[in-house]
């Protein structure tokens, strides 16, 4: 066998609700596999969190910033030891850890006096250290050197893992934002629009919750067909692939907005119909850019959308009669798909090879991608 690893992946999105910690097994011989041995989810310290929400604003200041990078890198490192000794594991065995990082912005469309570039913060070098474990991070920006978008980078992990050359699939991600990737005789992948970041604005503005659990909220209310109209009245969902949003659109500033000019709709249909939304514009972007006549299509769910029935339901109703699945159904939860397949990229990188799709991301060619601190 060419190689028998096993990693951790680290991931927390820009829904900022938990990391996700998962250790993987990673064999390669004439194909790379994927097993995942160990998963958890640790929720992000309430004080850590409104930091990382702070730093979503542009009224802060760079020593804010500074500071954030360690506390997050920090955190992350202190979460890996304690996880390796919950699970018993040998820190020798561990071959790396891979950092997704903390988005704190994700510039696509810069400015004349600006340049196109992303941050994600959760320093390396420091969990390096601190965990006595080789660590790999910071992806987006080398795809992004090569006239990319820096996203979205899971599609070639999908593409490694999960082709079937019978059918297409679909790997829906449903997190902060929203993004597809599609397997099968072409590759294509691109982000569809908000996942749960305008559902998490209502929870915690109308109810202070952090998210509408079980989607109780979102399936007492009905669908306002006018505030619906208003939310897809926006260019992006136009756009031809490859295309990426980023949280920065659907800002607290933006959220304001919507709810001043919508402040007769009770807060149980507002929060129905964004979420309703999240599902509509998801499967209009399947319609548009990616199903054709006499093929084959199968869609797996993974992120926390997956597990808001509200959600799920619609996507089945509107994607009729494609089949709509858990992720989980493939053999890794999807709650950890994320964590583990930034493992598998880490693993790409530390083999010394490309890890973007150009068809996913825009970028002029594929590239290696991430630092490693040693």
């Amino acid at each position: 066998m060419k190689n028998n690893i096993q990693a951790i992946g680290l991931m927390c999105g820009t829904s900022v609700d938990a990391l996700d910690i998962a250790h993987v097994q990673i064999k390669e011989n004439t194909k790379i596999k994927m097993n995942l041995l160990n998963f958890k989810m640790v929720p992000i310290p309430a004080e850590l969190k409104a930091k990382i929400m702070k730093s979503f604003e542009e009224n802060i200041t760079s020593r804010f910033i500074c500071s954030l990078n360690f506390e997050i890198a920090n955190f992350y490192a202190e979460q890996v030891n304690k996880f390796i000794a919950e699970n018993n594991l040998n820190k020798d065995d561990i071959k790396f850890i891979a950092s997704h990082g903390q988005t704190i912005y994700h510039l696509i469309d810069p400015s004349n006096s600006e340049a196109k570039s992303t941050l994600q913060l959760g320093d390396i070098s420091v969990i390096a250290k601190k965990t006595q474990i080789t660590t790999i991070g910071d992806f987006r920006p080398a795809d992004m050197a090569v006239g990319g978008q820096g996203a979205p980078l899971v599609p070639k992990l999908d593409q490694i893992l999960y082709k079937d050359k019978n059918k297409v699939r679909l790997f829906q991600n449903i997190g902060g934002m929203s993004n597809v990737s599609v397997i099968g005789e072409k590759e294509l992948a691109f982000d569809n629009g908000p996942g749960n970041v305008l559902i998490d604005k209502c929870m915690k503005h109308f109810y202070n919750l952090d998210y509408d659990k079980d989607a109780k909220v979102a399936l007492s209310g009905k669908v306002n067909n006018e505030l619906l109209e208003y939310l897809k009245n926006d260019p992006y969902y136009e756009q031809k692939p490859p295309k990426s949003t980023g949280r920065e659109k659907y800002s607290d500033s933006y959220f304001k907005t919507l709810i001043n000019k919508f402040n007769y709709i009770s807060p149980n249909d507002i929060t129905t119909t964004i979420t309703f939304f999240t599902a509509y514009i998801i499967a209009e972007s399947y319609k548009k850019f990616i199903i054709e006549e006499n093929k084959k299509y199968e869609v797996y769910v993974c992120g926390g959308g997956a597990n808001n029935p509200f959600i799920v339901q619609s996507l089945q109703k509107l994607l009729k009669p494609i089949k709509v699945y858990d992720f989980g159904k493939l053999g890794i939860t999807s709650d950890s798909k994320e964590a583990a397949q930034f493992a598998l990229l880490g693993y790409l990188t530390y083999t010394r090879r490309n890890g973007n799709l150009k068809s996913s991301t825009g970028a002029d060619k594929e590239v290696i991608l991430g630092k490693i601190a040693y």
